[in-house]
């Protein structure tokens, strides 16, 4: 066990049932149960901005676990956005990825989450990039109380399941981001503007990762806002 930033952080493992899946967890200070979030993974893996993220969400009174996701393809990938090419490295480890096997190990997480004495059984998920997509997947698939999408990658691609949306869903999306262009967006609004418990927020002039804290890609003022909104989500989601 590590311990800084008022955090208590271990490694655990998941069952899951193909195996076991390593996470990094982040534990609030202070006494009593606390509601938990899932935090999921951008392309690069549970790298230090994911962990950073993760002690974010345990800073605010949530118990944050960061499942490594890609421990079908190998435990351990953790790569960096700002080290030359990593990226590629990240795009390709993605096509490679099984996402149906990756949401069904969200769904160990959120489980195992509330197997813990230290939570109140109140679980959500937080996902980036390639986690947008997880969590959205979650909302649909999983049984989280609630969950939120960082400029979510591909989720236009999974809107046949919109109608199976039962719990609150937060969407955070950049307008300049090239990976939700105003098609993307307008598919989004259409298909999920009128379920109740959706909201969506574009931050305008803003582009890809803007919540990668201390990245090239970070815009402190949209992460604060988001971050803010999620923070009120959670509370009234999660009884934070």
């Amino acid at each position: 066990m590590r311990l800084g930033m008022g955090t208590h952080m271990l490694d655990v493992k998941i069952s899951t049932g193909d195996g076991e899946m390593g996470a990094y967890v982040a534990m609030p200070a202070g006494g009593g149960p606390a509601p938990a979030v899932v935090i999921l993974m951008e392309v690069f893996g549970v790298n230090r901005f994911i962990r950073r993220i993760a002690d974010h969400w345990a800073e605010q009174g949530l118990i944050a676990l960061a499942p490594d996701l890609y421990w079908r393809i190998r435990p351990g990938i953790e790569l960096d956005p700002e080290t030359d090419g990593h990226r590629d490295q990240a795009l390709a480890t993605r096509e490679g990825m099984d996402v149906d096997a990756a949401a069904r190990d969200v769904e160990a997480c959120v489980a195992h989450l509330r197997a813990m004495p230290e939570c109140t059984g109140k679980v959500g998920t937080s996902g980036y990039c390639l986690g947008g997509l997880l969590a959205y997947l979650s909302g649909v698939r999983g049984t989280a109380d609630a969950n939120v999408s960082y400029y979510g990658v591909g989720v236009e691609g999974c809107l046949k399941e919109a109608e199976a949306l039962k719990t609150p869903l937060l969407m955070h999306i950049g307008e300049t981001d090239p990976w939700t262009p105003a098609p993307v967006r307008r598919a989004l609004a259409a298909a999920l503007g009128e379920i109740p418990g959706v909201e969506q927020h574009v931050y305008p002039g803003i582009g890809h990762a803007f919540a990668r804290e201390g990245a090239s890609a970070d815009a402190p003022d949209a992460r604060a806002l988001a971050n803010g909104r999620t923070l009120d989500f959670f509370k009234r989601s999660l009884a934070l």
